[in-house]
C-alpha cells in the first residue's frame, strides 16, 4: 500500500472555477479524467451536483460520469442537500459521496445560504440516505485553519474538532481540513493537526491545501511530518472557492506527488501521465482566457515543448485557438476565388505564416486608417478657418488653411508610424458559412494531422 493517500479534486474544484465564464468541451474534460487514471490517482472527485446557475461549469457532471472509462478506484462527486443527492445516486460510477461544511459562519451562508449547524444537519441528511444506499462518504471541512472574516483570523481548534467529530460519526472515510483561503502558514498546520492528533486520531483527517502565497507544498509537507496521511491536490494547481474574490487554485497534483517522490515516500502514482494531464489543463484555461496553471512542472513542460517544436519545424508554437483561425481566415480564398490547396495544406500553411498574419504590421489598413483621418481633418480645417478672427482671414485664407493642413500632415504621418509600428489596424471581416465549415473541418484534421509533441489544441469545437 502507498505511503500517502493523494486524492484529485481537479474536475470538481478545478474545473469550477477554470469552467466559469466559458464552457470547457466534454471531451477535453473526458481526456484529463482518462490521463489521471492512467497516472494511478487512487481518489478522482468527478464534479458535484449543484444549482447549475450558480456553478455552470457542474451543469453535465451526469454526462461526465457517463461517459468517463471503467475505474477501480474511488470516483466522488459532491452533493451538498439531501435534493442534490436525488440527483447524484441517479448518475453512474460514483461510490463516494463528498459532504460539504464550513467552520466559518460567513462563508457558509454566503456559500449555501445556510449556517454552519444547518449545513451539518443537510450532510447529515445526505449521509444517512448514502450510507443506505451502500455510498461511502467523504467531508469537506472549509476555512478549517484561517477565516479573514474572524479577528485575529485563526480558526478555533475547539470548533473544527466538533466539526470533524461529527463528520466522522456521520460515516465519513476521510475529513479534509480545507485552507479554502491559501493563508495558512505551516505553524497553523501544526497548530490544528497535533491536538487533532491527540483527541481524535488521524486515520479520518487529510488536507485540502490552497496556495495563495507559496506555501502550500511546505504545508503540506509539515502536514505529513505531523502525522496525515490523505491529502488533495489538483493537476496544475487549478481550483478555487467559487464565492471567494481573488480565490486562489489547489497545490498541484504533480508537485504533491514529485515532492513525496523525492524525499522516499510511496504515492502510487505516476507522474509522467500527470503532467500531460497538467498540459491539457494549460490549453483548458488557454482556451478560456485564464492564465496558465500556476504548476512550475507544467510551465516548465511547456516552455521544453515550445523550444522542442520552434527548433525542429521553425514555427511558431503553442498557438491559440483565435490565433489559429485567424491566420486560417488569412487563408481562405476572396472574392469567390478557387484555392487549389487542400485543407490540410491550407492548416499547413497557416502554421508556417502564422507570426507573418499575426505579428506583422496590417500596412493597407493602416494607410486605410490615416486617409479617412485626413478626410475628417480637413474638414475640420476647413470649419476652423470659416471661423477665425477677421485679421487673419483679411491677411490670407489660404496661407492659414496651407499652414494648418501642413501641421495635420505631419501629426498624421507621425500616427501612421506609430499604428505601423504597433502592427496595424485589423479591421474585422464578415466569414460566411462555408468559410465556417472550411475553419471546422481544417480544426477537425488538426486532432489527427499535428505531431504528438506539440501544444496544439485538439478537441475544442469552435
Amino acid at each position: 500500500m502507498p505511503d500517502v493517500k493523494i486524492c484529485d479534486v481537479s474536475l470538481r474544484d478545478g474545473m469550477q472555477v477554470l469552467n466559469r465564464h466559458a464552457v470547457i468541451p466534454l471531451e477535453a474534460r473526458l481526456q484529463l479524467v482518462e490521463a489521471l487514471i492512467r497516472a494511478g490517482v487512487p481518489y478522482i472527485e468527478v464534479g458535484s451536483f449543484v444549482n447549475p446557475r450558480v456553478v455552470p461549469a457542474m451543469r453535465d457532471t451526469a454526462e461526465l460520469l457517463r461517459r468517463m472509462p471503467p475505474y477501480d478506484g474511488q470516483v466522488a462527486a459532491l452533493a451538498p442537500t439531501l435534493e442534490y443527492y436525488e440527483r447524484l445516486r441517479e448518475a453512474p460510477r460514483v461510490n463516494t459521496v463528498a459532504l460539504f461544511v464550513s467552520a466559518s459562519e460567513a462563508y457558509s451562508r454566503a456559500n449555501t445560504r445556510m449556517s454552519v449547524a444547518e449545513a451539518l444537519d443537510a450532510a447529515e441528511t445526505v449521509a444517512v440516505a448514502a450510507r443506505q444506499d451502500g455510498y461511502r462518504l467523504r467531508g469537506y471541512l472549509s476555512y478549517a485553519f484561517r477565516d479573514r472574516t474572524q479577528p485575529g483570523s485563526e480558526m478555533s481548534v475547539e470548533k473544527v474538532e466538533e466539526i470533524c467529530r461529527r463528520l466522522v460519526d456521520m460515516g465519513s472515510e476521510a475529513v479534509a481540513l480545507s485552507d479554502t483561503d491559501g493563508l495558512a502558514t505551516p505553524q497553523d498546520i501544526e497548530r490544528m493537526v497535533s491536538p487533532l492528533a491527540e483527541r481524535l486520531g488521524l486515520d479520518h483527517i487529510g488536507v485540502h491545501l490552497h496556495d495563495r502565497r507559496g506555501l502550500g507544498i511546505t504545508n503540506a509537507y509539515v502536514a505529513y511530518r505531523a502525522g496525515i496521511r490523505i491529502f488533495d491536490a489538483s493537476v496544475g494547481g487549478i481550483g478555487g472557492a467559487i464565492t471567494v474574490r481573488h480565490s486562489v487554485g489547489n497545490i498541484a497534483t504533480e508537485e504533491l506527488a514529485s515532492m513525496f517522490e523525492s524525499i522516499g515516500v510511496e504515492t502510487g502514482i505516476d507522474i509522467q501521465p500527470l503532467i500531460e494531464a497538467g498540459c491539457r489543463v494549460s490549453q483548458m484555461a488557454d482556451y478560456v482566457g485564464d492564465s496558465p496553471p500556476p504548476s512550475k512542472i507544467i510551465l516548465d513542460e511547456l516552455a521544453k515543448r515550445r523550444a522542442e517544436l520552434e527548433e525542429s519545424e521553425g514555427v511558431e508554437a503553442d498557438l491559440t485557438l483565435s490565433q489559429l483561425v485567424r491566420s486560417l481566415i488569412g487563408l481562405l480564398p476572396r472574392h469567390g476565388e478557387e484555392s487549389s490547396l487542400s485543407v490540410t495544406e491550407r492548416l499547413e500553411e497557416a502554421r508556417e505564416q502564422v507570426s507573418l498574419f499575426l505579428e506583422a504590421p496590417t500596412n493597407r489598413a493602416a494607410v486605410l486608417f490615416s486617409l479617412f483621418s485626413m478626410l475628417m481633418v480637413s474638414g475640420v480645417a476647413a470649419l476652423f478657418v470659416r471661423v477665425l478672427p477677421t485679421a487673419w482671414i483679411d491677411r490670407s485664407e489660404a496661407v492659414a488653411i496651407t499652414l494648418f493642413s501642413l501641421a495635420m500632415v505631419l501629426l498624421l504621418g507621425l500616427g501612421l508610424t506609430m499604428i505601423q509600428v504597433a502592427g496595424g489596424v485589423h479591421f474585422p471581416r464578415t466569414i460566411s458559412e462555408k468559410e465556417r465549415e472550411m475553419i471546422r473541418e481544417a480544426l477537425g484534421e488538426l486532432t489527427t494531422q499535428m505531431d504528438s509533441r506539440s501544444t496544439y489544441r485538439r478537441s475544442y469545437e469552435v
